[in-house]
């Protein structure tokens, strides 16, 4: 009976037991969860920027790490809390056996004392040890049960955004590629594949530096001022303002999301650069109006130099001389037509700059410059200069300064120094005020519509050996003779536009704006 009786306790505390250490590890993950009991470690977007929460940031922006922002809850919070749950089981477990153990009364040695101690333990057995037990066997199998769910669900989930963030990487990556996107700096000349962004809250000083779907998001993110935003350049560049990761100064809008066509020039002083690039770009503005889309500068700088060029060149005047500046800022423009978005940034850099090699030192841009322009001012040519002075147009235009190809010499030297391979560039040679070599000598002596023709006049005024040299040095050299100062027909080979033809060819820089009246087999004027 007594047997009996010893094995129903057991049996009915036992069950009760593991109910109550069942129930306790049920709450128990809400207790952590809300900080009451085993708080789990956070990770925080600090420990995220530290790097104590993911791996070693992968690509090229691995010199900045992880950006502030919240990590996806899954795996990495889900890992701290299932530590936290776990440990706070075994500080339960703990407890309950530290208590249990001090139900046992022990009065200490000798005989009485002995005997009192058997007896004390041998009812501890008979009433403690089942409850103890049990409770430590529901809390051991509700705990487990619940990693073993998280396990699963958690598992499940983790490897659906692993999968989730290697297609919108995939996605992302090839637009990037097929659309040729790249974010350009026209104050530093950084050339990064995509820019910084700062976050929407204007009270925080996060600059996000990689919007790529990852650890941080798949579809947005959470910044460490809890304020939320895309987790795509794609998405992001919309909205959100861009700074370039180099200097960390404001990009135009949009930057990144867009495929550069940069396209920087070269020439002495007085060479017609500004000129030029006036009658460019109010000639691209005309072109992509007229085909229903919009030519619009994205900066203070190219709004500026744009407005400059409608009043010169619809006055037939000369634009103002550019003012020296060793490190001068890019001009940066949005073109668009239908789906097609890009942008055209200009350089300009003052004549001074190209007086000599250490002068040009700063204009690392060309470094990174797919087409470049040189600037000839044909009536600084030895064999030209004096026609043009003993003639009646003697001072009605500026002429440039000094040898015409020092200004190439003095940028192409230190490229070629630090071994910059200029097979993969394309020049070109662009001959300005050809209406006054015109005037001079005839129009059937410089004939513009044909780069050969330019390329041979060129070498029969003293410059056989710079025009080998240039194409010695190029992957492929282009010819033009130009006319920025008054207006002309797009047709009219003369025409700046012509010359911005090539060089959008020449750079996989197309759209329909720039599709000719006819379709030839080859660009004017490249000759190599």
């Amino acid at each position: 009976m007594l047997f009996a009786t010893i094995a129903t306790w057991w049996a009915a505390s036992a069950i009760i037991a593991v109910a109550a250490g069942a129930l306790v590890g049920i709450v128990l993950p809400v207790l952590s969860y809300t900080g009451r009991f085993s708080t789990p470690a956070i990770t925080t977007p600090d420990a995220v920027a530290e790097g104590r929460v993911l791996r070693t940031f992968p690509g090229s922006g691995s010199r900045y790490g992880w950006d502030r922002a919240w990590p996806l809850y899954l795996p990495h919070q889900g890992l701290r809390d299932a530590t936290a749950v776990r440990s706070g089981a075994l500080a339960l477990g703990a407890r309950a056996v530290t208590f249990a153990r001090s139900l046992w009364w022990r009065p200490g040695e000798g005989g009485a004392r002995t005997a009192a101690s058997v007896a004390t333990l041998v009812a501890w057995v008979v009433l403690v040890l089942p409850v103890l037990a049990g409770a430590l066997a529901g809390l051991a199998l509700s705990v487990g049960a619940w990693h073993l769910v998280i396990a699963l669900f958690g598992g499940a989930i983790s490897a659906a955004q692993s999968i989730g963030i290697g297609v919108r990487r995939a996605i992302e990556a090839t637009l990037r590629t097929q659309r040729r996107t790249t974010s350009r700096c026209p104050r530093c000349y950084a050339v990064n594949p995509t820019p910084s962004y700062l976050c929407t809250n204007t009270g925080c000083l996060v600059i996000h530096r990689d919007l790529t779907p990852g650890p941080l998001g798949i579809f947005r993110r959470r910044c460490a001022c809890q304020t939320t935003i895309p987790a795509t350049v794609r998405t992001g560049g919309q909205t959100l303002v861009a700074v370039c990761p180099a200097c960390s100064r404001e990009l135009p809008k949009g930057s990144g999301t867009r495929q550069v066509m940069f396209l920087p020039v070269i020439g002495a002083v007085a060479s017609g650069k500004t000129q030029f690039l006036s009658g460019a770009v109010m000639s691209l503005s005309d072109r992509v109006n007229a085909h229903g889309g919009e030519f619009t500068p994205i900066s203070p700088v190219s709004r500026a130099f744009i407005k400059a060029a409608v009043a010169a060149i619809t006055t037939g005047r000369r634009v103002a001389k550019t003012p020296w500046d060793d490190r001068p800022e890019g001009l940066p423009f949005r073109l668009s037509q239908g789906t097609v978005d890009k942008e055209v940034q200009l350089m300009d850099a003052a004549g001074e700059a190209f007086a000599d090699e250490d002068r040009s030192r700063a204009l690392v841009y060309f470094d990174t410059a797919d087409v470049i322009l040189l600037m000839l001012d044909p009536l600084a040519l030895p064999k030209v200069s004096p026609l043009y002075d003993a003639s009646d147009l003697a001072g009605s235009v500026s002429v440039a300064d000094g040898d015409p190809t020092r200004a190439y010499a003095s940028v192409v030297q230190r490229l070629k120094a630090e071994n910059v391979d200029l097979t993969d560039k394309h020049l070109g040679v662009v001959v300005t005020k050809a209406d006054i070599v015109h005037e001079l000598m005839g129009e059937d002596v410089l004939d513009a519509a044909d780069g050969g023709a330019v390329r041979r006049w060129l070498s029969s005024r003293g410059l056989d050996s710079f025009v080998s040299t240039i194409e010695d040095d190029f992957g492929s050299v282009g010819y033009f003779a130009v006319d920025s100062y008054t207006q002309r027909d797009q047709d009219d080979p003369l025409h700046p536009f012509n010359v911005l033809d090539w060089a959008f060819h020449a750079a996989g820089f197309w759209i329909e704006a720039m599709a000719r009246p006819e379709a030839d087999s080859e660009l004017e004027g490249v000759l190599k």
